[in-house]
């Protein structure tokens, strides 16, 4: 089942093992049951590990049912570009309002600048023996990780930052989601 333009889902991502990691809602942009498109205004109540906190930029979301990532576009409060966040996660799932991943603690961002990070590598380690991922999900962790910095590298789609010109009220993306 699909979710139509404007309905709000909840996201509800955990750690390995179920821990809570965080919970806010957001707006559907486009779902069309293989990715989600969805979006939150600065603002956004986050509930997560480390506290409640309102967001401090707008956020778009394009989530995947078979990738072991997600993205997050985020702008500042004025609408300029702030980075691609990537999320190493396994992959997406949405159904009955709700929007679940499990993240994998590593993390690729892009800043509008141009800088990249592989970002929380410690955090992952940690995880990694305190959560008990097992061998199989480190290696594909780590590949995941090291795709999305291709891309990155190669400025394709979505890391050509055409995003950026997505605004709230745009159901269509400046490119297809089914470029890979």
């Amino acid at each position: 089942m699909t979710h139509p333009p404007g309905t709000t889902l909840q996201v509800r991502s955990t750690k390995y093992g179920g821990g809570p990691h965080y919970r806010y809602p957001l707006q559907v942009v486009r779902d069309d049951g293989d990715r989600l498109v969805a979006w939150g205004p600065a603002g956004t109540r986050m509930d997560s590990y480390r506290g409640v906190f309102a967001a401090t930029h707008h956020m778009l979301w394009v989530h995947w049912a078979d990738r072991d990532w997600n993205l997050e576009v985020m702008w500042h409060e004025d609408w300029r570009p702030r980075s691609h966040y990537v999320n190493v996660a396994l992959p997406t799932t949405w159904a009955d309002g709700t929007v679940r991943f499990v993240d994998l603690d590593l993390d690729v961002i892009q800043r509008a600048d141009g800088r990249v990070i592989l970002d929380d590598e410690d955090e992952f380690e940690e995880h990694r023996v305190t959560l008990r991922y097992p061998p199989d999900l480190v290696a594909r962790a780590r590949a995941s990780a090291a795709a999305v910095l291709d891309l990155v590298a190669a400025r394709a789609w979505p890391f050509d930052g055409s995003l950026y010109a997505w605004r709230p009220g745009d159901v269509d993306l400046p490119q297809p989601l089914s470029v890979r």
